[in-house]
């Protein structure tokens, strides 16, 4: 159905239309607070971009296996010598523009460095520069930066974390911020001196389980693997150690005698916290059966400390 329309009837006179002072003063005052509202509004919001009211921060950083790989779970545990990736972004820098607001950069340096809980660094840090220009539409644009670092291959399991420190060159201002994750492996305790941990005897060269009866048979090889601990460490964190290997039969006669079975003294970056030690005895197929005694002495050359331990095995 049709909208009736109704047509509007002539006045017999024209209406005059009255002001008083008072409503005109309300309204002046009503606009220009709308006015001021606005330009404050606007004014805030441009501050929110150059930094002003939002501090300098570190966001959305994290811990990853590979690049741009979801963030580790925080029970996830590296392996020594395994590769650590790592992205934050950056917020809240003051950008530096010139007279016109025409063009607006932004000055930040940046370091990145993986360390233990002393603060000592497993790996060189990563530094860098964030230099650029950018439009007034990027309102929300926060700089992303990435880094990957190599972990020590002789470091002890425990808790670790990322540092990073940014300073922002226009406002001023610095912050840094650590993200923890963790390095399993091998556990260690505190030694003092130079010591053997962990001696186990194997049946070959590359057996992940030891034995829990270290018994073989004539002519078997006989393997063994132990770490050496609470070494010191000389200027550039070098390491010098030795290990020699004594064997008496059952009868207690002198099977083998090697002092310097093994020398190894090398350096890393970061102190290493423990190194690993193997032996390799081969019996002969006429081995007299019984038990044998394998005496093992290990020297740390730069504290000129031994230590020296026993373990048994048997041919049968």
């Amino acid at each position: 159905m049709p909208e009736k329309i109704t047509k509007p009837q002539p006045r017999s006179k024209p209406q005059a239309w009255h002001y008083d002072a008072g409503t005109l003063r309300g309204v002046a005052f009503v606009g220009i607070v709308s006015l001021l509202a606005c330009i404050f509004t606007t004014a805030h919001a441009a501050a929110a971009v150059l930094g002003d009211d939002n501090p300098l921060a570190i966001i959305d950083g994290g811990v990853e296996r590979s690049e741009d790989a979801p963030y580790v779970p925080a029970d996830f545990e590296f392996l020594p010598g395994d590769y650590l990736f790592f992205t934050f972004h950056i917020a809240g820098f003051k950008i530096k523009a010139n007279q016109t607001g025409e063009i607006r950069t932004l000055s930040l340096q940046y370091r990145i460095t993986p360390q233990d809980l002393n603060g000592v660094a497993l790996a060189g840090p990563v530094d860098g520069t964030i230099a650029e220009e950018i439009n007034k539409e990027d309102k929300t644009w926060t700089p992303k930066r990435r880094a990957n670092f190599l972990l020590p291959s002789f470091v002890a399991a425990g808790d670790y974390h990322v540092q990073v420190v940014v300073k922002d060159l226009v406002a001023g201002t610095e912050v840094s911020r650590d993200y923890p994750f963790k390095i399993g492996g091998t556990q260690i305790s505190g030694a003092s001196g130079i010591r053997a941990d962990q001696f186990v005897f194997l049946r070959t060269a590359d057996e992940a389980k030891p034995l829990e009866v270290p018994a073989y048979s004539p002519g078997d090889t006989i393997y063994a693997r132990f770490l050496m601990v609470g070494f010191k460490t000389d200027a550039g964190n070098k390491y010098r150690l030795a290990y020699g290997v004594k064997v008496t039969r059952p009868d207690g006669k002198t099977f083998l005698d090697e002092p310097k079975a093994a020398q190894i003294a090398d350096d890393s970056f970061y102190p290493a916290q423990f190194m690993p030690g193997d032996i390799q005895v081969t019996t002969p197929r006429d081995a007299m059966r019984g038990r044998y005694q394998m005496i093992v002495t290990v020297r740390d050359l730069i504290a000129n400390q031994d230590f020296t331990f026993r373990e048994t095995f048997s041919i049968e």
